[in-house]
């Protein structure tokens, strides 16, 4: 599981036990981290989408019209 985090002012937990640790916001966090994130509304689901390449048509020149 994997989850991003939303809240402002990014999210505190100790996950080793008596070391807290801040994630900032935006940072992708995975695991338990994840679930305590998500159970506190600090983060929002993250499944990324690989990105596909667009590729244009090339350009081709219109008809002339006659004079």
């Amino acid at each position: 599981m994997q989850a991003k985090i939303t809240h402002p002012q990014g999210y505190r937990c100790a996950p080793n036990g008596a070391r807290v640790v801040v994630f900032a916001f935006g940072d992708i966090v995975t695991g338990q981290v994840a679930l305590w994130a998500l159970d506190e509304k600090a983060a929002i689901p993250f499944n990324p989408v690989q990105e596909t390449k667009v590729i244009a048509a090339p350009e081709t020149k219109g008809r002339r019209g006659r004079k």
